[in-house]
């Protein structure tokens, strides 16, 4: 799947609640690269997956991912420090997310998040960090890391859940 980029902020609360995903479901949110960032991302995604009646299991893992991979865009792509209120001009922090269909008849959901900063690679050696992407990747089905001289891009993929049954 190829995620478009995300020009602007495209989520907007939708009048009728827990509707059945539909492969194809779309989710694109731009936010600025500041420390409200990751609660932000947490927020609009519970509220689009829950709408989608995505599995609870499911749902805090990927919650929990996009809230990490935000956070590193934030602190380690554009080196905003902890505590910070300083904002980069032109710094967005963006997430597309789509339903699709699943190998195994389900449905899963990829998600990519980007920034427009520098790639910074771990620290060798002892470390309290570093620990983020290795557990995104114990949650996720697949995630791919793709750092570039524009920016980074973490693409995550969902493991399968069953399809939503119709409501009557």
């Amino acid at each position: 799947m190829m995620v478009p980029p995300c020009d602007r902020d495209e989520w907007a609360p939708r009048p009728h609640a827990f509707r059945r995903a539909a492969v194809g479901a779309v989710l694109r949110v731009r936010l600025g690269a500041e420390w409200v960032a990751p609660s932000l991302a947490r927020d609009r995604l519970t509220t689009w997956l829950t709408e989608h009646r995505w599995p609870s299991d499911q749902l805090d893992d990927v919650v929990f991912a996009v809230s990490e991979a935000v956070s590193n865009s934030v602190e380690h792509g554009y080196g905003i420090e902890a505590r910070s209120t300083a904002r980069p001009d032109h710094a967005p922090v963006e997430i597309d997310a789509e339903v699709v269909p699943a190998p195994d008849g389900g449905r899963q959901i990829v998600l990519a998040v980007r920034d427009r900063g520098t790639w910074r690679p771990p620290v060798p050696g002892p470390s309290d960090r570093g620990r983020g992407l290795p557990l995104i990747r114990s949650c996720m089905a697949e995630v791919v890391l793709r750092p570039t001289a524009a920016g980074t891009t973490l693409v995550i993929r969902t493991p399968s859940v069953p399809q939503a049954a119709p409501l009557s």
